[in-house]
Formats: structure tokens, C-alpha cells, sequence
């Protein structure tokens, strides 16, 4: 090899690794700093302030961090990569335009969180996959050790009665956040993590000490509806993920012993976490006041007009209304946030993209992605995480695009076969985008 050669095999090997550290930074800034942390420094949801400053500081990394990747180097995609890619760059394409005719129509009132929520996940997406796959899957590693970690921090919090993060709404009961900006955050992100332990490189032990402990901490959380998803996603994953190595009956006779041995080992767990006051929250009546607030909040359509409905409204005035005639402190409910804010057009048309969205995610990634992807969003349409902005669908797009396996690619209308397509900005082929 010529010193030539050396030289850029060296310097190619610098730009991988610089890129692979901006992207590690980038998406722990914009995961793990919440929205109040950030508002101590700059006007982020609070009002007033430079417009700038509307959208979280750690996405303009992430989109320079995408500039630098698409731009600087040739990148490889290979088999269902190159569908994905296309996909995610459509709906970006789609949310762009959407936000466009929200501002063109109704101003930027209901924009924000479409652009900071969304297409931020979209832009980091496609961020990850123009790295390699063991550049991917360790980016994905880190934000899972960092999420266990925030439920263990969760754990810790409960037990001193303390909160890390900033916290500002009154509750009865004291609820742990972790790194999140709410004990809702803390519940739904710790579902998530649990359904990608089991496609981590751990050792099996390890992998059922971490899951252990983040449903302890899922309880911690204080959040019900999470921790009930989070006990069905686990005999979901026992039921459904598959066991190499072993016949089907063998699989089957394997699953029933888990299962039973799980049951068994959970209701020990759960009876321990009651006694340690842990599960308090369900001691008393699951249809309590908080349940029925998410009952409730769909009252608000009787008392708005047709044109409100159609047209959106603005979102103080929506939840000023929403304050004085139902007399409920927060909207905790992503339907209605959005076809309230955005209007009914809008909001069919945003449910079409974020629809699409998820099925080219979820498309041909391990079942536990699928199980742990779909009990995180039906979770978070519970409460408003599908509606504000929030690092939610950041968090879902990361880990299934780092631990999705590349199936081979198909036949192209071109003709061309084969594992390997190179799409770049720099590249000189013919693939090019």
C-alpha cells in the first residue's frame, strides 16, 4: 500500500470516527436534555426569546451532523437501507410541505412541534443510516445503557423522594422523572427500553438482570398505563421472539416453562414492589381522576365551533378553554392536540405521514422492535408525547434503525442485484442521489 493509500484510509478513518462521536453527542443532547433543563438557559417553551432558540439546541447538531455525513464522503446502503432511506427522506419531504401549509393557513402557532418532534427524528434517522451497521448498533447500545440508566436513576429518586431533573407540576404523590421531564417520559421510554434489551450483544444473564430492573423502575415511575404495557410486552416477548437452536415443539415446551417461570418470578417481584410502596398508585381506583381527565379532555369538541375544529386553533387559547370549562390543568391527549391545533385537514393529512412513517420503520425489523415500537406508541398516545415537542419518536427511530438487521436487497426496476448499492452526494456511479 502506497503512502498515498495510507494516508486516505487514515483520513477516511478519522472522518468515521469523528462523525460516529458528533452523532453520539448530538442525539444524547437532544435525548437526555428536557425541555425545562434547557429552558434555565434559553426560551425554549417558555415565551418570548429568539425564534431560534424555539427548537432545541442539539437539533441543529443533528442537522449539521447530517450535512457533514451526506456531503463529506461517499456512504454505503445496502439491501432494505436503501427503501428505508428513500422512505424517510419522502415523509421529511412531506412533513416540510405540511408545515408550509400550516403556516401558510393558520401561522406558526402548532408548527413547532412538527418540526422539533418529527422531522428532527426523521433528520437523525437518516443520520444513522449513513454510518456503517457496528457504527449504528453502537450508537443504539449507548442510548439503551443511558435509558436503563434513567430508570435506575428513577429508582434512586423514589427512594430519596428527590427529583434530578427540574420539575414543576404539583402532584399528590411524589413520581420520579430520571432524565426525562416527566414521570410519563420515564414510564413510556422505559417500555421501549425493555423491548430492545433482548437484541442487545448482552449476555442472556445480564439481559434478564437489566429487564428486572427496568420494570422496577418502570414501576418507580408512577406511570400506570406503562407499567401494565410493560408486564404484557414481556410475555409478549417470551411468547413471540424466536429461539434459535430449538425445534418448534421445542420451542413451544421452552416458552410454557419461561412463561410459568416468569409468572411466577413476577408476581414475587410485584408483591415486593407493593410492599415497598412502589405500586401505590394502584392501590386506590384505576378509574381515579387522572383517568378520567384523559376521558374528559374529549368533551372540548362540544364546545368549539365547526371552523375550530377545521381550521385549528391556537394553542394558549385551546388550552385556556380547556382550563376554565373542564377544568383540567394539561390536554393529555395527542388526538386532540392535534386536530384542535392543527386543524381536521392538517391533522388527517399528518396522521397519513406519520402512519407511513411507522409502517417503513417497522417494516421487516425483529419482532421485538415491532412489539416494543408498537406498545411504546400506544403508551405515549395517552398522554400529549405525540404532541409536544419531545424526543419520543427520536428515541423509537435510533433504536430500531440501530438494531435492525439488512435484509437483501430486490430486484430494481434498473435491473441491478445485489447486496451492495453506494448512494452519495460525492460518489461519481451512477446510483447517486
Amino acid at each position: 500500500m502506497t503512502k498515498d493509500r495510507i494516508l486516505s484510509a487514515n483520513r477516511k478513518t478519522a472522518t468515521e470516527l469523528a462523525l460516529f462521536l458528533a452523532t453520539i453527542v448530538a442525539l444524547l443532547l437532544r435525548l437526555f436534555v428536557p425541555n425545562l433543563l434547557l429552558d434555565l438557559f434559553v426560551s425554549y417553551t417558555s415565551d418570548g426569546g429568539l425564534f431560534l432558540v424555539k427548537f432545541h439546541l442539539a437539533a441543529y447538531a443533528i442537522v449539521l451532523a447530517l450535512f457533514v455525513a451526506l456531503f463529506t464522503r461517499p456512504f454505503v446502503l445496502e439491501g432494505t437501507d436503501i427503501s428505508l432511506f428513500g422512505n424517510i427522506l419522502f415523509c421529511s419531504g412531506l412533513i416540510v410541505l405540511l408545515t408550509a401549509f400550516i403556516v401558510a393557513t393558520n401561522g406558526f402557532g402548532a408548527t413547532g412541534f412538527l418540526i422539533d418532534t418529527y422531522l428532527v427524528a426523521m433528520l437523525a434517522g437518516l443520520l444513522l443510516l449513513t454510518q456503517r451497521r457496528q457504527a449504528r448498533h453502537k450508537v443504539g447500545e449507548i442510548i439503551l445503557i443511558v435509558m436503563i440508566l434513567s430508570a435506575f436513576l428513577g429508582i434512586a429518586e423514589l427512594l430519596l423522594q428527590k427529583r434530578l431533573m427540574p420539575f414543576v407540576e404539583g402532584e399528590p404523590v411524589f413520581r420520579p422523572t430520571g432524565l426525562t421531564g416527566h414521570p410519563l417520559s420515564l414510564g413510556a421510554q422505559t417500555v421501549l427500553a425493555m423491548g430492545f434489551v433482548p437484541l442487545t450483544r448482552w449476555r442472556l444473564w445480564l439481559k434478564i438482570v437489566m429487564s428486572i430492573m427496568l420494570f422496577i423502575g418502570l414501576a418507580a415511575s408512577g406511570a400506570r398505563l406503562a407499567t401494565l404495557a410493560g408486564a404484557f410486552q414481556i410475555i409478549l416477548l417470551l411468547a413471540y421472539s424466536p429461539w434459535t437452536g430449538l425445534s418448534k415443539v421445542q420451542q413451544i415446551k421452552a416458552k410454557i416453562f419461561a412463561l410459568l417461570f416468569v409468572m411466577v418470578l413476577g408476581l414475587m417481584v410485584i408483591a415486593g414492589l407493593f410492599a415497598a410502596g412502589f405500586l401505590s398508585r394502584f392501590g386506590t381506583n384505576l378509574f381515579d381522576d387522572n383517568f378520567m381527565a384523559r376521558v374528559r379532555i374529549y368533551q372540548v369538541f362540544s364546545l368549539v365551533s365547526w371552523q375550530d375544529i377545521f381550521t385549528g386553533m391556537d394553542a394558549p387559547t385551546l388550552l385556556a378553554l380547556v382550563r376554565t370549562r373542564l377544568d383540567l390543568p394539561y390536554i393529555e391527549s395527542a388526538p386532540v392536540f392535534i386536530i384542535l391545533t392543527l386543524g381536521l385537514p392538517a391533522a388527517v393529512g399528518f396522521t397519513y405521514i406519520v402512519v407511513k412513517y411507522f409502517n417503513a420503520l417497522l417494516a421487516g425489523v425483529p419482532v421485538q422492535a415491532k412489539i416494543a415500537g408498537i406498545m411504546y406508541i400506544v403508551v405515549n398516545l395517552s398522554n400529549n408525547g405525540l404532541a409536544t415537542k419531545s424526543p419520543d419518536i427520536i428515541f423509537l427511530t435510533v433504536l430500531i434503525i440501530a438494531f435492525r438487521r439488512v435484509a437483501p436487497a430486490v430486484q430494481m426496476r434498473s435491473g441491478l442485484t445485489g447486496p451492495h448499492h453506494v448512494l452519495s452526494t460525492t460518489s461519481s456511479r451512477p446510483q447517486r442521489l
